[in-house]
């Protein structure tokens, strides 16, 4: 979520969904962004040391709502590492701001894993997982994958992966390629785009005007067996960012600073009933710049021109499923040894609630200043303060089981 703060709530949400279904996307948008469990043996190579943790143990607080809907308990990190087995971990204002690691947090992925913890990133990313690997591995975030087989000792569980981009990908090539006996292997993937298509597009080819990320968009459809297409050919609607555009012709930079340019692309795919794909159920950038997101264009379609959009990743079930299933297949059945981490209210403790598993509510990210504390610094809200946002906006709806300051074994 970079050094920006959102405050995302149920009322700025509002405004966003306004904003964007009155076509009045922002006249800014900000540049680019640079750019075990997975099938894969864990790496065999020397461990990390593991580092003490100094400080003694902070008391739990327990922050009551005031509205009888429950309370969530402010602890640190660390006294909640032994409650579970599994961990499904948000990127973005928890490990890092997409430029470094926060202090602590890539200690803290080593420490879990030597503790023999189950870790799976779950990332909002309209790219492969691979990508999402790689920027961790560059950030030098400490995560065990398959890139970075330094710093595990023997045994030690690797780090599996999921990004929304990824099952948007898998269950495309499903449907571009003739069935295999393989196929039911991946549940989700069979299941993720159901009633979007006729069924005799199966094993046929598909074409799609994407809304992209201006990176790797010919390429990501290329491989998943998608042709790209003008809008009025096209069989669907691929958001994966509003960077860019590609339909027939070579991909062209758009900002989309005029509301009517994204409109008359929506209105035609409306006329021919063409569903959506939302390979980034964002509605705002994580860093926090002011720019619509595929979320955000999505809502535009259904709220102006009654489109059908399919949303992938946190907080819909897809993206957990899959995790789970994973998960399952590692060993780790129980649900309730199981917690997700994450920043956000909106996507990581409802899509952790709605998964039937525990979430840990990072308070330093996405809502550091609704909580009174400095974004990035674990800085331990006041109970008061967090007791006031539990009945706020999005608050209302969802409770997070437990509160830490920031990821990190550190106390605060």
């Amino acid at each position: 979520h970079a050094r920006a703060v959102i405050m995302f709530n149920t009322a700025s949400r509002a405004v966003v969904l306004a904003a964007v279904a009155a076509g009045l996307a922002s006249a800014l948008v900000p540049p680019r962004p640079a750019g075990g469990l997975d099938g894969r043996r864990p790496p065999r190579c020397r461990a990390s040391r593991r580092r003490r943790v100094a400080g003694a143990a902070t008391a739990p607080v327990v922050a009551e709502s005031g509205d009888g809907a429950g309370a969530a308990t402010l602890t640190d990190f660390a006294e909640l590492a032994d409650k579970y087995d599994a961990f499904l971990l948000d990127q973005f204002g928890v490990v890092h701001d997409g430029r470094a690691c926060y202090a602590g947090s890539a200690e803290c992925v080593r420490e879990l894993q030597e503790r023999g913890k189950r870790v799976v990133v779950l990332s909002n990313s309209s790219k492969r997982r691979r990508d999402t690997v790689e920027r961790l591995h560059a950030l030098r975030c400490g995560m065990c994958t398959y890139l970075d087989a330094a710093d595990v000792a023997p045994g030690v569980p690797a780090i599996a992966a999921f990004t929304s981009g990824d099952l948007v990908h898998k269950a495309l090539e499903r449907l571009t390629r003739p069935p295999r006996e393989t196929d039911d292997d991946d549940p989700v993937a069979a299941s993720l785009l159901d009633g979007l298509f006729d069924a005799d597009a199966r094993g046929g080819p598909l074409r799609a005007f994407v809304f992209g990320n201006g990176d790797d968009d010919a390429a990501y459809c290329a491989s998943a067996g998608v042709a790209t297409a003008d809008v009025a050919d096209a069989d669907f609607l691929l958001a994966r960012g509003l960077f860019a555009t590609v339909g027939a012709a070579e991909p062209r930079a758009s900002s989309f600073v005029r509301g009517d340019e994204a409109d008359e692309i929506l209105r035609i795919a409306a006329d021919r009933a063409l569903p959506m794909v939302v390979a980034n159920p964002d509605l705002v950038r994580p860093d926090g710049k002011d720019s619509p997101m595929p979320g955000a264009l999505a809502a535009r379609y259904e709220a102006a021109f009654g489109g059908r959009c399919r949303r992938v990743g946190k907080p819909h079930r897809a993206i957990y499923d899959a995790a789970l299933g994973a998960l399952a297949a590692a060993g780790v059945t129980d649900k309730g040894r199981i917690a997700a981490i994450g920043d956000s209210m909106d996507h990581d403790v409802r899509g952790a609630r709605d998964a039937g598993v525990d979430s840990i509510f990072v308070a330093g990210g996405i809502h550091a200043a609704d909580l009174g504390v400095a974004q990035g610094l674990h800085e331990r809200p006041a109970p008061a303060t967090l007791a006031r946002f539990l009945v706020a906006g999005e608050s209302t709806t969802v409770r997070p089981t437990w509160v830490v300051p920031g990821f990190t074994m550190a106390r605060s």
